[in-house]
């Protein structure tokens, strides 16, 4: 998995941005790319056909836009299922009406959004897609008892969506209170089939005022009975419940091996500029280990990967051209961080946070574990976003001495001398000793067991729990765990920090997994989602970024660069500074003479 949203998660809610970092390329100095800039189209004599087979360490979580919480899920659903605005050219963050005729029409109080929609969207079954559709897709969004509460934050203000006078294609939302991205946020939800995934209609029992609290819900057989299936592992996976009105369909899911897509060939916006989609098949591959990963590219058994060790993408792939394969590594809006749980006592303690940020030696890890391939960071707003990153807040440095004294004044000392730390909580002597929970990426493990050895030497003992991708996702949002090494993909600008570090976030499934509460974060975050003047928004997530960094929220530890391989014979590859990937896979062809798949088999 290139990107794990677990810190990925997630469906058009995360924090963002709109620059590209400015930076050139400096692994591929021989091939002389900038990707501060976007290589012009070169679609000049564009065709259908080949595959383009992509590597990944893991299934996706899901592909249910609505439920699911990964970047790889996130990536591939945007294939099928569509928006009604997004950015379509992916050069900025501008929107373009897509399933949408335009931009709604906005009540000057900033509580009603009315959209109208385009009558020619069909699903790849031929349906129409219609404001049934749309109706249906939030409600399902908001049921509180359906897993999707990474969605429900990014827009917790909805309070209705009907269709306007009976008409099928005007749609009208309605808010409880302003929301300055509400247009970003209500846009960016990919809309599903209600026919395929509310066969039963039981969606049409509930209202949005049903869906106002979980005590609510539980009293509606309905609301029930939907919930248990839409959370299901076939709502989550299975292609007759997945129908989208985009450009592939979701064809197959072998588990731990496969994941298949096909070119809908009768695509309703085929012809638009953005609408291309050339490639026959879009196919995931898993592959956990990173070596046969590597040697699968080389092999040309896949035609792209991001790849996970610095050290393969640096030596092992250094002539990439002696196997058909180029290299690429833009910097992609993300961040790198360690995450503590606040609800235990070994974390409780802001000085403690601070000392453990003072033993991450960014400079040694960057150096020999990421290969230079990073920048180290103190905020979780993009450095390339020069607007709102806030500029201000030092790095932290490497300090052991800082960090013993800052651990001897929370009243960590070893007492009887077994060379661990230890601390008489509530009459007990609790021994300075956790456990980093991790998803199967070596980079990450190499990372924590250079902090571990770290932290050995002031006496504090730490172990290393790998779980697999879907196993991970759940421990951490059930708040089963220590700490954590993660990252979070940017995406949906403006950024907005509610989703990760709001305290009404630390409960029901959210994304504040360390339970991290702060009252004056908390207010700041309320007023920036309210506030409408960009120059007052700007001053408040400044403000926030600064509390953020003062509480140790998280250890912000980098931001590194991508680190794709890909074949060869794919024309229009461009490199784009908009999530959720850097790439637009539909996007390339391959001439006829040069397919190395053909036909649809």
């Amino acid at each position: 998995m290139k990107k794990n949203l677990a810190f990925l998660l997630s469906a058009a809610l995360l924090v963002t941005i709109s620059f590209n970092c400015g930076k050139k390329d400096t692994s591929e100095k021989k091939e002389g790319e900038d990707y501060s800039k976007i290589a012009a189209t070169d679609t000049t004599g564009a065709v259908y056909g080949d595959w383009i087979i992509q590597r990944e360490l893991a299934d996706p979580q899901s592909l249910n836009p609505v439920t699911l919480q990964d970047a790889t899920g996130r990536e591939f659903s945007l294939h099928v299922f569509e928006r009604l605005m997004w950015a379509a050219g992916r050069e900025s963050y501008d929107l373009v009406p897509w399933i949408a005729e335009a931009f709604p029409e906005e009540t000057p109080d900033h509580l009603n959004y009315t959209y109208k929609l385009k009558k020619n969207v069909t699903f790849s079954t031929g349906k129409p897609l219609t404001g049934k559709d749309v109706v249906f897709t939030f409600k399902a969004m908001m049921n509180p008892l359906v897993d999707a509460a990474q969605s429900r934050q990014a827009i917790d203000m909805l309070k209705n969506v009907e269709l306007v006078g009976g008409d099928e294609y005007t749609v009208k939302f309605t808010l409880s209170r302003p929301y300055f991205k509400a247009i970003y946020a209500l846009s960016d939800f990919q809309i599903m089939s209600k026919d395929a995934a509310d066969p039963g209609g039981l969606t049409d029992k509930y209202t949005f005022a049903d869906c106002k609290d979980v005590a609510t819900a539980q009293k509606i057989p309905e609301m029930r009975k939907f919930a248990d299936f839409f959370n299901s592992q076939e709502a989550n996976r299975d292609p007759k419940y997945l129908i989208g009105s985009g450009p592939y369909i979701f064809e197959k899911w072998d588990t731990g091996q496969w994941v298949y897509f096909k070119r809908n060939p009768d695509y309703w916006n085929k012809s638009a500029v953005h609408g291309m989609a050339y490639p026959e098949k879009l196919i995931i591959k898993v592959i956990q280990d990173q070596s046969a990963a590597t040697v699968a590219a080389k092999n040309k058994e896949i035609d792209i990967m991001y790849v996970v060790k610095p050290m393969d993408f640096v030596k092992e792939l250094d002539k990439p051209e002696q196997f058909s394969l180029k290299k690429a590594d833009p910097f992609e809006p993300q961040f790198v961080y360690i995450g503590y749980n606040m609800n235990n006592v070994l974390f409780s303690d802001l000085k403690v946070r601070w000392a453990l940020a003072y033993m991450v030696d960014r400079k040694l890890i960057i150096d020999k574990i990421q290969y230079g391939l990073a920048v180290p960071i103190s905020s979780p707003v993009y450095f390339g976003d020069v607007k709102n990153f806030n500029p201000d807040l030092p790095l932290i440095e490497f300090n052991p001495d800082k960090a013993k004294a800052l651990l001897s004044e929370a009243g960590w000392k070893d007492s009887d001398g077994d060379g661990v730390l230890d601390k008489m909580v509530n009459g007990k002597k609790v021994d300075f000793k956790y456990t980093y929970l991790l998803n199967t990426n070596e980079s990450r493990k190499q990372t924590i067991l250079v902090i571990a050895d770290a932290l050995k030497k002031i006496g504090i003992i730490v172990e290393i729990q790998t779980l697999e991708w879907s196993v991970f996702l759940d421990k951490i949002k059930k708040h089963e765990f220590d700490a954590l090494m993660g990252a979070w993909v940017l995406t949906d600008y403006p950024p907005d920090q509610y989703q990760i570090y709001h305290s009404s976030q630390s409960k029901n499934d959210g994304s504040n997994y360390g339970s991290y509460k702060n009252a004056e974060a908390d207010k700041l975050m309320e007023e920036y989602r309210s506030e409408f003047d960009e120059n007052k928004r700007i001053d408040l997530t400044k403000r926030l970024q600064k509390v953020l960094y003062d509480d140790q929220a998280y250890t912000f530890l980098w931001t590194p660069k991508a680190k794709y391989v890909y074949s060869d014979r794919f024309k229009n590859v461009r490199w784009y500074p908009t999530p959720p990937t850097a790439y637009h896979t539909p996007e390339w062809w391959v001439p006829a003479g040069q397919r190395k798949y053909q036909g649809d088999k």
